[in-house]
């Protein structure tokens, strides 16, 4: 069944915006931790991140590349649409604020 409002292709676009913002979250946090700029908020991501930055990229990757793939798996529902779109939400208000912490050290 196609959905009239948010169709796979669309639905696939929004993972790989989410990959992208994923994407620039990872360097972003990596160059504010890097310069004692911000901290990570994540507990579980600061202890990936102590302990491996490139487990803290790998992780920051994969996980939108995973969705990416279950989204071509299964039967697209109402409830995937609002998860996918509450999640760029998070991560675009995540990127708002990065960008406004680089502002404030540029």
């Amino acid at each position: 069944m196609k959905l009239a409002f948010f169709p796979r292709s669309k639905l696939f676009f929004a993972g790989l915006l989410l990959l992208f913002l994923s994407i620039l979250d990872s360097i972003f946090t990596d160059f504010g931790i890097r310069h004692n700029h911000i901290t990570e908020a994540n507990p579980l991501m600061k202890l990936v991140y102590e302990n491996s930055v490139f487990w803290f990229y790998s992780l920051k990757i994969m996980f939108p590349l995973l969705l990416l793939y279950i989204l071509s798996k299964v039967q697209l529902k109402r409830s995937l649409q609002l998860l996918m779109g509450a999640a760029i939400v998070l991560y675009s208000s995540v990127f708002i604020q990065h960008v406004w912490w680089i502002s404030l050290v540029i």
